[in-house]
């Protein structure tokens, strides 16, 4: 649609109906949920009116689609991490399995220590956290007692703060009051800020959903790396400031490319009819290969709607709109006060919302940023925006050297008067820590320090220094998805999958990459630093995590 009348209407108020609580089957009672929700079916139908009008606004000039969809792609190839992101993290998976059986000791190969979230995901980018699992068990079903998972986290801290002052590690943070007991801790030589869990297979099990939708169309993992980065631009993806969690991003996008018509990817309902573990939703997924080939719409056209359809829904969100994936469909409920800004239903545990901790005010600074989004676009749109400027809107300014680690040092409160020290926590004296109490959707009184930078070094450099260490060369645990669009990634050592509890080994032979390539194994599944590679050129230097294998060897 190519109109030029720059007014916009504004959307309709919600429908009369929506005084009257509803009895449809679809108005869930749940552990977040004190009310019934509004009618679901004349919802849905509003929500499906309003995503049309303001897609009409948008004036969509289609002969400009092609360009902005090259945009689109060049910063989502931009975004895409390198084989040493890929190295550097698996590297660290190594690390914190060495200080597991330090702490816990080894019983039948546990505790193992295990990635998940946009790792195993392959969503993530340089800047991305490392979420972690420390696993004592293969049960997926398995309730930890919370006690044992406090416990363990302060164990693992504890030994975090000993590296720390050694300067391997840096912001050790264990938060024992988060919903999920956790500990954050930045490796110095990387940058990479790691997040530690126990035992939560949960985020394991839907970390590997993901993954598997991730296999059925490309254009789900573009769209979700530039949303995800849109967000993060616009200071409106972090829980801890109660804005958006990245699954609940992911969701999201997801969910748009299932309600699209014809949809792209399938219900969750169907992946999930047998269960949640690893071989059931592997089994179902395989049989909705090609599910939305019929559907011929670009990544521009996708992100355009995308907006749309979230701005459509402002209005309708505090009458229990809520995004299903199990369902693939708007679906009606509402959740306790406070946590029901905005509605993403939790596909594994229906009564929950993974926007949960988006706060009021919060959710009004998401849909300005919204708002400026699709303003960006309808300017673009009628020739008032060059693509460099939208690029730089929609998306910041995007150096290939800055696209690295930049962490967020955090400082909780400490139960007594810090002490000037060069060894402690972020220079403060190195007594015992004390728990900082947060919760896991509140932002934590904190201060910022100066972050560790990666140590980058021209290979001559290093070969000159005695603070070298030899690159490690792990094979990689995550293998990159196929870009789509003619782009493609070839990988200087085979990738393997690791012993995970929801994963099971790659053939004996062959890795199968997604562009097609095929590579033998090589090596060892996580091997040591020691090992190098052949022919090995790279100038970038581990100051934490490899000074700490070493000290171990």
């Amino acid at each position: 649609m190519t109109g030029e009348d720059t007014t916009r209407s504004p959307p309709p108020s919600p429908p009369a109906v929506f005084s009257m609580p509803s009895s449809s089957s679809e108005s869930t009672q749940s552990s977040d949920s004190e009310v019934s929700a509004w009618d679901p079916q004349v919802l849905r139908a509003h929500a499906e009116c309003l995503e049309s009008e303001e897609l009409a606004a948008l004036s969509v000039n289609r002969t400009l689609l092609p360009i902005l969809d090259n945009l689109l792609l060049q910063v989502y190839t931009m975004l895409r991490p390198k084989p040493l992101d890929y190295e550097q993290r698996t590297t660290l998976v190594h690390v914190f399995n060495n200080i597991a059986n330090q702490i816990f000791g080894n019983n039948n190969g546990f505790p193992v220590v295990e990635a998940f979230g946009s790792f195993t995901m392959d969503l993530f980018t340089p800047r991305s956290d490392l979420d972690l699992s420390v696993n004592f068990t293969a049960n997926t079903d398995d309730q930890y007692a919370r006690k044992k998972k406090i416990s363990a986290i302060r164990k693992f801290a504890k030994v975090l703060y000993s590296h720390q002052r050694n300067g391997i590690f840096c912001g050790v943070l264990p938060v024992v009051t988060a919903r999920v007991p956790i500990v954050n801790v930045i490796d110095r030589g990387t940058g990479i800020e790691c997040d530690i869990t126990v035992e939560n297979k949960d985020g394991m099990t839907r970390s590997m959903i993901f993954k598997f939708i991730s296999s059925l169309d490309p254009r789900f993992q573009i769209l979700s790396y530039l949303v995800k980065f849109w967000a993060k631009i616009h200071d409106v993806n972090s829980p801890r400031e109660r804005t958006l969690s990245s699954m609940s991003i992911v969701s999201l996008v997801a969910f748009h490319l299932q309600t699209r018509d014809p949809p792209i990817l399938p219900p969750l309902s169907a992946l999930l009819k047998d269960g949640s573990d690893f071989e059931s939703v592997e089994r179902n997924t395989l049989a909705f290969k090609g599910f939305g080939r019929t559907n011929k719409e670009t990544v521009a056209e996708l992100f355009v709607s995308l907006i749309s359809k979230l701005l459509s829904a402002e209005s309708l969100w505090e009458h229990g709109l809520c995004a299903s994936n199990f369902e693939a469909s708007w679906i009606s409920k509402t959740w306790k006060k406070g946590i029901g800004n905005l509605n993403v239903e939790d596909f594994l545990d229906r009564s929950q919302n993974f926007a949960r901790s988006v706060g009021k005010k919060e959710m009004q600074k998401i849909c300005r940023c919204l708002r400026d989004c699709a303003l960006n676009l309808l300017d673009f749109m009628r020739g008032k925006l060059d693509t460099s400027k939208l690029k730089t809107l929609l998306f910041g300014c995007l150096k290939p050297d800055e696209l690295v680690s930049k962490p967020r040092l955090k400082r909780g409160k400490r139960k007594r008067k810090p002490q000037t020290s060069p060894d402690g926590r972020y220079g403060l004296g190195k007594g015992k820590h004390a728990v900082h109490l947060v919760g896991s959707d509140q932002h934590a009184n904190s201060t910022t320090a100066e972050a560790p930078q990666v140590v980058h070094r021209h290979p001559t450099e290093a070969k000159a220094s005695t603070q070298c260490a030899h690159k490690p060369t792990p094979p990689f645990v995550i293998i990159p998805s196929g870009f789509g669009y003619s782009l493609s990634l070839q990988l200087p050592v085979a990738p393997q999958l690791s012993r995970g509890l929801l994963g099971r080994p790659p053939p004996v032979n062959l890795v199968h990459l997604n562009n097609g390539a095929q590579l033998p194994q090589q090596g060892l599944l996580l091997s040591l630093p020691s090992q190098q590679a052949a022919g090995s050129n790279s100038g970038v230097t581990y100051a934490g995590a490899q000074q700490l294998q070493r000290n171990e060897n």
